[in-house]
């Protein structure tokens, strides 16, 4: 008879082997300092390979805490961090509704790196509507690179992402469960990706009993984005709701990384 640590071992060995076989391709990498999280720790970008390594991650989106704050200056940031780095990773910059005649390295003006996979904002911090006439150059903009958009829930609300996704049914809108659970917001966000095909839900902080089950049997499986919000949050947690997940093994892998690397792939420079 083996041990109660034999056991675990056994165990923790098989969800290892799982995880390294569904290749998670991360949508909520951070470097720079946590903002608002005291108590985590900055992510060295020399340690990235290293941490993504030690997590079972195999790439992913990259961006950075003081877009946040600024976002030209943290765009440029973000891409000085990157420069040169062998992992596979991509940049997702902030963007914001330009000026008339306004440039910049900001999506909707000018050129911009190849590495720039994806674009968020945060309509409350950085004081915008997110109504047409406000962010309807940055979305035709975006649409017309098939590049997504992220945004954390707490930056908006329900109706207004509704009315965006309807506004605009070609743009890949990413709504990121950061940074407060969806727990008791199941009901708005399961009536939005009802009714709006082109919305797609990241996981980090989606916590409760059988959502993800729910949502692959009623949307599918190809809605739903694997992200960790590192170092503020440890991946091996949505991870685990992923490998416990009663769906089928393509439906795993979906979620892991296939629907991330398919938006990712699908971007136009």
């Amino acid at each position: 008879m083996t041990s109660i640590e034999e056991q675990i071992k056994e165990m923790a060995d098989r969800r290892r082997e799982v995880a390294e076989k569904l290749r998670f391709f991360d949508a909520g990498i951070w470097l720079g300092e946590p903002a608002g999280f005291p108590l985590a720790h900055e992510l060295p970008l020399g340690r990235l390979g290293e941490a993504l390594r030690e997590r079972f991650l195999s790439g992913g989106l990259v961006s950075h805490w003081y877009g946040k704050v600024s976002a030209q200056d943290g765009n440029a940031v973000l891409m000085q961090a990157m420069e040169g780095c062998q992992e596979d990773v991509y940049a997702a910059w902030t963007a914001l509704p330009l000026l008339p005649g306004e440039s910049g390295r900001l999506p909707g003006a000018g050129s911009v790196p190849s590495k720039v996979k994806a674009a968020r904002i945060f309509p409350k911090t950085h004081n915008f509507s997110l109504t047409s006439w406000c962010v309807g150059g940055l979305c035709e903009w975006l649409v017309s690179r098939h590049m997504p958009l992220f945004i954390w829930h707490v930056e908006t609300d329900w109706k207004s992402v509704y009315e965006l996704a309807r506004t605009f049914p070609k743009l890949e809108i990413v709504v990121e469960t950061q940074t407060q659970k969806i727990l008791y917001h199941t009901r708005p966000v399961f009536a939005l990706m009802c009714d709006c095909c082109n919305v797609r839900l990241e996981l980090s902080n989606f916590a409760g009993q059988g959502f993800i089950e729910y949502a692959v049997r009623e949307f599918g499986a190809e809605r739903l984005i694997f992200g960790s919000f590192l170092p503020v949050n440890d991946p091996l947690v949505p991870m685990g709701m992923i490998l416990d997940a009663k769906i089928s093994e393509t439906e795993k892998s979906l979620i892991a990384g296939g629907n991330l690397r398919r938006i990712v792939n699908e971007v136009t420079s």
